[in-house]
């Protein structure tokens, strides 16, 4: 009886032991990571999603499909953090801005601007993802709005251009009458006092 209790303690006291509670699985697939082996760092960080370090596990993740240009699945597994009530915001507002980042990076300004504003919801104090919303915003601006303004820019250049010779034409006219006045207003005093430009030798 006394040998089976042994018996009996060892196998649940193993698998206890045994468990990794996701930290480990992190760690390493941080290591994977770092040494550019993004293929082994998702297995690993696989191996942690089930664990208390799920939400970290998850973003990793995310990181390194982001570098096996995995952009969906990428996308997907930020979004499982960031949807998590019960993780801290701090690594939610970072799972927010990584998906801002993906989302940029393929053009989808829309979404990426949602996602940074979410992230700053989180975190106020990013300043990466406040510089990286201001950003997105004006490439749509320029996309978007900004495409109309060019055409109205396009419009006003050759009134502008047209004024602007305008303009010029009517300084040149008035320099040259200037000239004319002053000419005139020089052969007349000349004349008024008997100077003449002909040579005396």
């Amino acid at each position: 009886m006394k040998s089976n209790f042994i018996l009996l303690l060892s196998c649940i006291a193993i698998p206890v032991f045994a468990q990794d509670n996701g930290a480990q699985s992190v760690n390493k697939g941080n290591e994977f990571f770092k040494e550019g082996k993004l293929e082994a760092a998702v297995t690993e960080y696989d191996k942690a999603v089930n664990g208390p370090a799920k939400y970290v596990a998850l973003v990793n993740k995310g990181n390194a499909l982001y570098r096996l240009k995995k952009y969906e699945d990428a996308i997907k597994s930020y979004q499982l953090a960031s949807d998590a009530a019960n993780t801290n915001n701090a690594l939610r507002s970072g799972a927010f801005y990584n998906t801002g980042v993906v989302y940029s990076n393929q053009n989808k300004l829309t979404e990426s601007i949602e996602a940074y504003k979410n992230a700053l919801r989180l975190n106020s104090n990013d300043r990466n993802a406040r510089e990286n919303l201001q950003k997105a915003l004006l490439e749509q601006k320029k996309q978007s709005g900004g495409g109309d303004d060019n055409k109205e820019d396009q419009q006003k250049k050759p009134q502008q251009s047209k004024l602007k010779q305008k303009q010029a034409q009517n300084q040149l006219d008035k320099l040259e009458q200037k000239e004319r006045n002053t000419q005139q207003r020089i052969s007349e005093d000349k004349s008024q006092y008997g100077i003449s430009n002909e040579k005396d030798w």
